[in-house]
């Protein structure tokens, strides 16, 4: 242990730390600014996808819409020029020749299979389709009891087992209604199922997109990609504008009923038509592109943080291996206080810091008494043991900014600032004593070896050039010490050459 003051360490070590403190707050605040960007970016993202399926979803329901609504334009044209007796039963001839403008009125408009007209009890009284007369139409209006009835088409999905040309189908139908409000008939068209599904399937989609046609009752008429399982399927539509004639969209995200996949959507009302086109972008295609890019940015930051935290670890290590080779070199190894190289280096230092400051400063030398003969009789162990007993005393006895240091072999030596001859002797006196009642230390062999030393005092002089005189008196004082008997303290503040104790110069206790 190195008692007193050191030489200034490293100072750019607290340095480093700073920089590599400011480091890691970049790295952090990058993060910080990453996570708000990259989640801006995924809103905007969305944001876009949202736009973009309700632009498509508004223009396909009108193109969709236009087909529908030609359907309508005919079917009122057949309404307005059939005869007063043409719903409740027309003549024979009268059937063929409606059964063959019937045929042409089907034929002009795309996707219309047939179109019928029927009486008051919903029985087909004429059809593009002969074979159809006298099947009875299960549209809403004909299997409900006391249906609501009004003048606007009606659409309506019908399933194969209740459809007459045992096809799933769209049907289109304009009602003859008395000023009673009593059905006298009307005229439908049939559009098949798989027209629809042609239709929606011809439309180019990304490949996270999905296109989809429902009626108002949110039954699936046509999908695509296509999904044949769920076709005619009824799921229930999401929260949205009531069903009226006029047109309406919406925005949402929500799981497919029929896949289970989560999109973002866009349902757009078909105007004047009970039917809603809805344009879906799936979630997890949409976002792959930015999960890609988040994978990336957020790796290159971990990665930056792995390299400062290695480059500080092995910073760390370099300053720890640096101080490590610092106290090895200036601290004796079998001691743990100051080495003789440490001790001149401080040593010359406290000189120039008493000179600068007019302070005083006092040297001991110090020396295990008959150190021989302890080698020579218990061996070496024990005089190890008792060169560290006597540093560890010399530690607990001297101040904080005493500095002790080991020269080689049993002899030490103690540097103490701010120290006058006086003290310097009450204090070397103290250590004497401390060592010839308190240090004892075992043989191998468990016998107790009690030490002493001879201790040489002195202090600063005007005349002294450096801290050798100081040293070198000190080391006079001790060998008058010896010289004198051995464990007593010895004082020279002469620096001349007295080797007696009784001559002028020393002080001996």
């Amino acid at each position: 242990m190195i008692q007193g003051r050191s030489p200034p360490r490293n100072k750019r070590f607290p340095a480093a730390l700073g920089i590599y403190g400011i480091m890691f707050a970049a790295l952090a605040g990058a993060g910080l600014w990453l996570t708000v960007d990259l989640r801006d970016s995924r809103t905007r993202l969305l944001q876009e996808r949202s736009d973009l399926a309700l632009q498509k979803s508004q223009f396909m329901s009108q193109w969709f819409g236009t087909t529908l609504v030609a359907v309508d334009y005919v079917l009122r044209d057949i309404q307005e020029k059939l005869g007063p007796d043409d719903l409740p039963a027309p003549s024979p001839d009268r059937q063929r020749a409606l059964g063959v403008w019937l045929q042409e009125k089907a034929a002009s408009v795309p996707g219309v299979v047939g179109i019928s007209v029927y009486g008051a009890d919903c029985v087909f009284v004429a059809a593009a389709d002969p074979h159809l007369i006298g099947f009875k139409s299960h549209q809403k209006i004909c299997d409900t009891p006391d249906p609501a009835l009004d003048q606007h088409s009606s659409i309506q999905y019908i399933p194969a087992e209740k459809s007459a040309s045992r096809r799933p189908s769209i049907l289109i139908s304009r009602n003859n209604i008395t000023a009673d409000g009593t059905l006298q008939g009307g005229v439908l068209a049939a559009i098949d199922l798989s027209f629809t599904q042609s239709w929606i399937s011809s439309i180019v989609i990304d490949p996270s997109e999905v296109v989809a046609l429902v009626d108002g009752e949110g039954t699936l008429l046509a999908r695509n990609p296509p999904l044949p399982t769920a076709i005619g399927r009824r799921a229930p539509l999401p929260p949205q504008p009531a069903f009226g004639r006029q047109r309406s969209s919406i925005t949402f995200e929500a799981t497919s009923p029929w896949d289970n996949r989560r999109r973002t959507y866009a349902l757009s009302k078909i105007e004047n038509i009970p039917m809603v086109l809805i344009v879906g972008f799936d979630l997890e295609g949409s976002l792959g592109e930015w999960e890609r890019r988040a994978w990336q940015l957020a790796g290159g930051l971990l990665a930056l943080v792995i390299l400062a935290a290695l480059a500080l670890h092995a910073h760390l290590v370099a300053v720890r291996q640096r101080e490590d080779l610092r106290i090895l070199a200036t601290t004796d190894a079998l001691t743990g206080v100051a080495n003789r190289r440490q001790f001149m280096t401080i040593g010359s230092h406290e000189v120039a810091r008493a000179r600068r400051y007019t302070a005083t400063l006092a040297v001991f030398m110090v020396d295990i008494d008959h150190f021989k003969t302890i080698n020579d009789t218990w061996g070496h162990p024990t005089g190890d043991r008792a060169i560290q007993a006597l540093a560890s005393t010399m530690a607990a006895v001297t101040r904080d900014l005493d500095v002790v240091g080991r020269l080689g072999g049993e002899e030490f030596a103690i540097i103490l600032p701010e120290t006058d001859a006086q003290g310097a002797l009450i204090l070397a006196d103290r250590l004497r004593s401390t060592v010839e009642q308190q240090t004892t230390v075992l043989s191998t062999t468990a016998h107790p070896v009690r030490l002493t030393v001879s201790i040489g005092v002195t202090t600063l002089q005007p005349a002294d050039t450096g801290f050798e005189d100081l040293l070198g008196r000190a080391d006079k004082a001790l060998y008058a010490a010896k010289a004198a008997g051995r464990n007593r303290v010895v004082s020279l503040s002469d620096p001349g050459p007295v080797l007696d104790p009784a001559q002028d110069g020393y002080q001996t206790r």
